[in-house]
């Protein structure tokens, strides 16, 4: 299993990165992570849950951490997926990366940068490429993958 965590946890965009997770048959979701506002509390003590489904159980009951990289709860985690804020995610992301983890971004933050794939899987996996150029570029073990944002997806993969 691949042990991952999901920054901006309590947000909708996170709701659904652990929605997904959840019992995913590749991935143990370790972390949640979000503003000092929620950090130290039970997830659904410090969310207020927006979807259909109720909050997993086991998901519930997970402590809330701050968004830092350096924090003890991401020392075995391999992915984090990041459902940041723009203005967070530019200044977080890049230090994920730099502490070794792999970064998949919804954030626009990001999405400019030279050597930081905008992916869409169906459609240019081999941008994945540019990851080894950014590990070069930027001196560090982890990466930062990105997406376009959500009219553009659909959009490319219709095209395609």
């Amino acid at each position: 299993m691949i042990k991952v965590g999901v920054l901006g946890a309590t947000g909708m965009v996170g709701q659904r990165f652990i929605q997904m997770l959840s019992n995913h048959p590749m991935f143990e979701l370790e972390v949640l992570a979000a503003s000092p506002r929620s950090a130290g509390k039970k997830y659904k003590d410090g969310a207020y849950w927006y979807q259909a489904e109720p909050i997993p159980e086991d998901i519930g009951e997970m402590v809330v951490v701050p968004t830092d990289p350096k924090h003890e709860a991401f020392k075995d985690v391999d992915i984090v997926f990041s459902a940041l804020p723009a203005d967070l995610a530019r200044e977080l992301e890049p230090a994920f990366a730099k502490e070794g983890k792999l970064v998949f971004s919804n954030a626009s933050a990001m999405r400019m940068e030279k050597d930081v794939p905008l992916i869409v899987p169906e459609v240019n996996e081999e941008h994945f490429k540019l990851i080894e150029i950014q590990r070069e570029n930027r001196k560090c073990d982890g990466a930062i993958v990105t997406n376009p944002n959500c009219s553009t997806i659909c959009l490319v993969i219709t095209l395609k």
